[in-house]
């Protein structure tokens, strides 16, 4: 009787609706895992290049700091610096400020 059963054609549509349903569902994990995967790298790439932008900034605002810390290792590049950031001057020195001109107003 129960091999009989398993012949009835409801008995083996169940069967194939099962198994349609559990490969349908493994197939739906497989796809939200590489869904995932590609989420994840798209951010993980978009990440490396603010990084490397970043970097490339520093590296840029690190060669300009060196070139000035070069600059005002000397007399000749720190005097100007003392002049402008300290106003400072030599005894024998005279320092002359020019502003702009102001803009003539319209009556």
């Amino acid at each position: 009787m129960i091999v009989g059963l398993a012949r009835h054609p409801l008995v083996r549509t169940v069967r194939r609706f099962a198994a349609l349903a559990v490969g349908s569902f493994f197939l739906l994990l497989v796809v939200a895992q590489f869904a995932r995967v590609i989420g994840t790298d798209v951010k993980l790439t978009s990440d490396l290049h603010q990084t490397r932008k970043s970097i490339a900034r520093y590296e840029r605002r690190d060669a300009r700091l060196r070139r000035r810390i070069s600059r005002l290792r000397t007399a000749r590049g720190a005097i100007p610096e003392i002049h402008e950031r300290l106003r400072m001057l030599a005894p024998n020195e005279h320092m002359v400020i020019v502003e702009p001109r102001p803009s003539p107003t319209v009556h």
